[in-house]
């Protein structure tokens, strides 16, 4: 049954929507545009979250200092968004992460690619216009928050 309705849909669609369902996942328990907030979490998960957030709200710092954009007030709020809205859930970036899905580490992102941060916004908004079938739509975000993280992207070099 299962070959069968991934035959029929397609295994790049079958992924897709495996991934925006981890999205949806991730983000009911972020406070953010377009998710939830953990803090109506009663049988004690509430606390794992936000013990998980605080660690990667940590590593921000680490990643703009070791990048060096600490002094690029929208790269590192770019980081933020980053962080808060789930992209560690598929991506990895300086060690920090999950590549579970498959999903590419981006600590070097902004040198591998040739990318603005207003491209990298454009592609993070609605990666199908780019390719991608698999990354979800994040255009919900709005423009200045998608510059954020375009910013960041750009900024990600993985100077070492």
């Amino acid at each position: 049954m299962t070959g069968a309705i991934l035959s029929r849909i397609g295994l790049k669609r079958a992924l897709g929507l495996l991934a925006t369902a981890t999205l949806v996942a991730a983000l009911t328990g972020c406070d953010f545009p377009g998710g939830g907030s953990s803090s109506d979490d009663s049988d004690g998960g509430t606390v794992t979250v936000e013990v998980l957030q605080s660690e990667r709200v940590n590593s921000m710092s680490r990643w703009a200092r070791r990048q060096g954009f600490a002094e690029d007030a929208l790269a590192v709020a770019g980081a933020k968004v980053f962080v808060r809205v789930g992209c560690l859930n598929c991506h990895t970036y300086l060690g920090t992460g999950s590549s579970s899905l498959g999903a590419r580490d981006l600590s070097a992102v902004g040198r591998q690619s040739d990318r603005s941060a207003g491209q990298f916004a454009d592609y993070v908004a609605d990666p199908s216009r780019f390719g991608s079938n698999v990354m979800p739509r994040f255009a919900d975000l709005g423009r200045p928050h998608l510059l954020e993280l375009g910013a960041f992207l750009a900024a990600s070099r993985d100077a070492r």
